[in-house]
This record gives structure tokens, sequence and C-alpha cells, in this order.
């Protein structure tokens, strides 16, 4: 969250990839033999599996000798303690195996209070309520003082769960550094907010999802209700604007987005007023908004003959993913982005916003980075799309994916291995990465023809491409991919 963007972040997408793979079935007839084993086959499995046991045990001797003098006896607890916590920290469910290996290691682990400070309520419980609440005791009793991560997922049960759980939570919860929420429905996130009055003065990140069929049926509900002046991360997954309606300065990140297993095609509206207050009293880095629009009022100051630009001068990052290019024009209208970086935007067929982008270049200086995902350069819409591009010559890296008719084209890599005197001046001078993604119609010769213009170049200040990501591209040709390899820095195929 603290890091620029970089190359690796283009063409990216995380929700593209290779369809499902089919897995064959053990069991298939057309594969099994039906007839019964004869008697010495069945003998000579009954030996394998006498002596298997037999092995089996001699390892499990092997194992136990071993571990009398392994070095991991001779570390000092304090170390050990370190890499429990480094290790429960990337896997939650590592900690009953740590208590069962021997008794030094669940002294240890008893010792060690930030090994507890980790409560996750998930669907696996199901209905083991009881079994949940006594190890969320023990939980709290053995964190101490230690901040708490708290993840509660509230679809499996029902409002006397919830509510017996929020009362044990409830004298801690002014120690808690991360809080998830997975709300079914408004009563249940309500009953969290009952509870949780001592929230606030250790909480960073706060994420809080509703289900999409519920979000707009209820009134929102904030569950924070008392100023958090550490958080720095919030993510809403179907959920309003109102739901932190709270002063967030330190606010370093924004996610508002929609459940990735709803298959809805309507988007969440986000009062656009609501935004501008949130952003302009944070110190934002990175937003990112997916299967959104904004939605304005005709009393808002967007409908002014000159409406007010707000500055952000910490942003570095805008992602837009499934946005209308309307909304997106509308953000970037509204707000001067100085520290800008790095912009990726799923918009669809519409580019109007990148023509806004271009027109203004004194509103981002520092941008460097355009990922785009499901546009269309074929036709005309390639001619807009280049006049916008020769505005932002200090673009130093370009991402590309999914193509709408699923193919670029050949005559982009054209324009971008023109020299001037064929375009009158190169587009994209500054150019250093090219990342393409799901793209059905690149071959590797289109790139190779822009690597040797760009460094064949008799102008100095034309950069040489040195960094080249392919995803999912897959009629890449072997001989013009090992040609890339020996002309470009960093050649990625993936």
């Amino acid at each position: 969250m603290n890091q620029s963007p970089s190359y690796d972040d283009l063409a990216s997408w995380d929700d593209l990839g290779p369809g499902a793979v089919e897995i064959e079935d053990p069991n298939d007839i057309k594969k099994v033999d039906p007839r019964p084993l004869p008697s010495d086959i069945v003998e000579l499995d009954n030996s394998i599996a006498e002596l298997e046991a037999q092995i089996a045990a001699l390892k499990l001797k092997r194992e136990h000798l071993l571990s009398q003098r392994a070095l991991i006896a001779r570390v000092p607890a304090e170390i050990l303690c370190r890499i429990f916590e480094l290790g429960v920290d990337g896997a939650i469910d590592l900690l009953p195996t740590i208590n069962l290996v021997s008794r030094q290691w669940r002294e240890i682990a008893l010792s060690d209070s930030i090994l507890w400070s980790y409560i996750v309520l998930d669907s696996s419980w199901g209905w083991r309520i009881p079994s949940f609440m006594r190890k969320m005791r023990a939980h709290l009793q053995r964190s101490k003082e230690s901040k708490l991560y708290i993840e509660l997922d509230l679809h499996t049960n029902d409002l006397d769960d919830a509510q017996n759980i929020m009362t044990e939570l409830q004298p801690h919860l002014s120690r808690c550094y991360s809080l998830y929420v997975f709300a079914p429905d408004w009563p249940r996130a309500r009953t969290v907010r009952e509870y949780a009055s001592e929230l606030g003065p250790a909480l960073e990140c706060f994420y809080f999802s509703v289900d999409s069929s519920e979000s707009d049926m209820e009134q929102p509900v904030c569950i924070l209700s008392q100023p958090c002046p550490l958080l720095n991360y919030v993510m809403l997954e179907q959920a309003p604007l109102q739901s932190i309606n709270i002063a967030t300065p330190a606010l370093r990140q924004l996610d508002l987005v929609r459940h990735h297993l709803c298959h809805s095609g309507q988007r969440i509206a986000y009062s656009f007023k609501e935004l501008v207050a949130l952003l302009t009293n944070s110190r934002l880095k990175w937003f990112n908004m997916r299967w959104g629009f904004l939605n304005v009022d005709t009393n808002e100051d967007a409908f002014r003959a000159t409406p007010v630009v707000h500055e952000l001068p910490d942003l570095k990052g805008l992602v837009f993913n499934v946005v209308d290019s309307a909304s997106i024009t509308l953000f970037l209208d509204t707000f001067s982005l100085p520290g800008l970086e790095g912009i990726s935007v799923h918009s669809g067929d519409d580019i109007h916003w990148i023509t806004r982008v271009a027109l203004a270049p004194k509103q981002f200086p520092s941008l460097r980075l355009l990922d785009l995902r499901n546009f269309n350069l074929s036709g005309a819409g390639l001619a807009p799309f280049v006049r916008a591009l020769y505005q932002l010559p200090q673009l130093t890296g370009l991402g590309l994916a999914q193509p709408s008719t699923g193919v670029i084209g050949s005559r982009f890599f054209d324009v971008l291995a023109a020299a001037p005197e064929t375009a009158g001046e190169w587009l994209l001078p500054r150019l250093e990465a090219l990342c393409l993604q799901s793209c059905a119609d690149i071959s590797g010769y289109e790139l190779l023809q822009v690597v040797n213009a760009r460094r064949g170049a008799a102008d100095a200040q034309v950069a040489n491409i040195s960094f080249l990501k392919l995803s999912e591209c897959y009629l890449v040709s072997s001989e013009a991919f090992d040609r890339l390899t020996t002309l470009v820095a960093t050649v990625r195929l993936l």
C-alpha cells in the first residue's frame, strides 16, 4: 500500500485468467477394469501393504531419533516465537499444529500473546457456535494486551449468535487493529454496531461487507462510532459510504467494490458528494472502485458554471474496474492529482475520460502508468485514443488487457513504431514498459517492430523498451519470443 505503482501492476487484472481445468474421474468405468482381482494379485497386494506398514514404522522411528538431535531444539525461545508469529500471520490455521508438535513448542506458544490475537469466525464453524465461543474466550485470555485481528462471517449465525459473540468481544474491541465484518443483512450489522462502542483507538484496517440483495433495502448503519486516528485502510463491499461516517485523517487506501460472487449486472451507486467529503479530508494514496457509479444531486457543486477543483496531493494510484466513463470523467474533473502515478480503467468502449486527462495534463503531472481493459482500438476508436496519448508524452508504462473485440490490431503498433518522418513525432517517446493480457492476435512480431524501431531511433530522448509482459496471449511465436529476449532486458510470458 505504501509502494508506488510498478510495471508489474500493468495488465494484471486478477479476474482474468484461464477457465476451469477439467479433473478426470478416477472411477470412470471406461478406465477401470470391473473384473475381480486374481488371488495371487490379492496376496501380493497384502504383502505390499504389510511391507509399507513396516517401512512407515521404521520411518517414524527414524524421525523420532533425528528429532532428538535436531538443530531446531537449540533455537532460543524468543527466536522461535518470532518464527511462529510470522507463520501464523500468513496462515492462522498453523497455530493448532504448532501446539501439537511438542511440549516445548506448546509452552512457547502459550507464552506468546501475539499468536493468540487472531479471532476468525468463518463459514467452516457453521452451527458449532458453542465451540467457537470457547476458542474465542481462550484467545481473548491468552492474547493479553496484544492487538487483535478479528474476522466475523455472520452468514450462518442468527441474531442471538451474533449478539453473544459481540458481548464477549465488546470489552476487548479497544485493542482491535483489524476488523472484517461479513453481514448477510443490516439487522446483524446493527447488532455489531450496538456492541462496538469500544472500537476505534487501535483500528488500522476495516473491511465491511453486506449482501447486495440487502444493501439497498434498509437504512445503512455505521459500524464505527468513535474517532479512528490510526485507520489507514477501508474496504466497503456492497456497502454505502455512510458505513464509515466518521473522520478518517489517516486513511491511505479506500476500496469500494462489489462481491466477486455476485452475478448481477447491477452496479453500486455511491454518493459523489459523500465521496468528495471523504477524500478531501483524508491523505489518500490509493483509490479503487469496482462495479460502481457516482450518483450526483442537482444541487451539488458539479453543476456550477465553474466547479471547485479539489487537490488530492498524496493520491498515487487509481483503479476504476467496470465503472462508466461519465463517472470517471466527473472524478477527474473534480480533483487535481499532482502525485498520481498510475491509473487503471475498465470502462468499456467509451474512452472519453482519457481525452479529459489529455486535455488537462497539468492536473496529472506525475502520471506515468496507464492500464486499460475492455477497450476498442478497431475502426475509428483508434484515432481519439492515439491523439490522447500524444498529449501524454510522460507515460513510461502502458498496459492493454482484454480488448472488447478480442484483438488490438496491427495499426496501433504501427503508430508506436512510427518515426517523426512518418507521424510528425514519436508516440509515447518515454515508453519503457508494454504489458498485454488476453489479446488473441499478439504474435510477438508486432512487438519486435516497436522494439527495433525505438532501439534505432536517432533521437536520444526516445527510450528503449526495457520491460515486456505477455499474459494469456497464446499465439506468441516462440521465434519472436526468443528474439525479444535478446533485445529487451525483461520479458515475461505468463
